[in-house]
């Protein structure tokens, strides 16, 4: 029996981080199915066309009724969250899924919730791993990102741009 791939769940930061890094083709070319909720994508990612999103593989669910009433359960629980980053985080819990999300205070809960977490610095690791983004471009993808105002964690960028970067 073949294996399938593994599945990630993605929130719309890190498409955007993706698009604005000037890596989102091959962020989808890496061996994963990457999904997202019908509320993440309607609600929050506007910037970047669906069309092309989809063209380029991403997977969108609809929570099941359960699931819309656990959201709305959850939202009471945790009022830093946002009903979008509360779906991925049951998207991503329900079905086993990795979260691919930078927001700080989803990493937090999604942690106690007992989901993975990863952000776009280990997306980009992946990337560098399996050479699909040289260690050059990938450490441009992360000044570029920084330059026009994507938050990552200023230690872990600047140590990937030294280890990364030629010269």
């Amino acid at each position: 029996m073949q294996d399938l791939p593994p599945v990630c769940v993605i929130d719309a930061n890190v498409l955007f981080d993706a698009a604005t890094g000037g890596f989102l083709p091959e962020l989808f070319s890496l061996d994963y199915v990457f999904l997202t909720t019908d509320i993440m994508v309607h609600d929050d990612v506007k910037s970047i066309s669906l069309a092309d999103l989809l063209i380029l593989g991403l997977k969108i669910r609809e929570l099941p009724g359960e699931q819309v009433l656990e959201m709305v359960e959850l939202r009471g629980k945790y009022l830093t969250l946002s009903i979008q980053d509360i779906s991925v985080m049951l998207l991503a819990r329900h079905m086993g899924a990795v979260l691919l999300s930078g927001d700080g205070p989803l990493r937090k809960i999604a942690e106690q919730e007992g989901v993975v977490l990863h952000g776009t610095l280990w997306v980009l690791d992946l990337l560098v791993a399996r050479g699909i983004l040289s260690r050059a471009r990938a450490a441009g993808a992360i000044e570029t990102m920084q330059q026009n105002g994507r938050w990552l964690p200023g230690g872990e960028c600047e140590r990937r741009i030294r280890a990364w970067k030629p010269g």
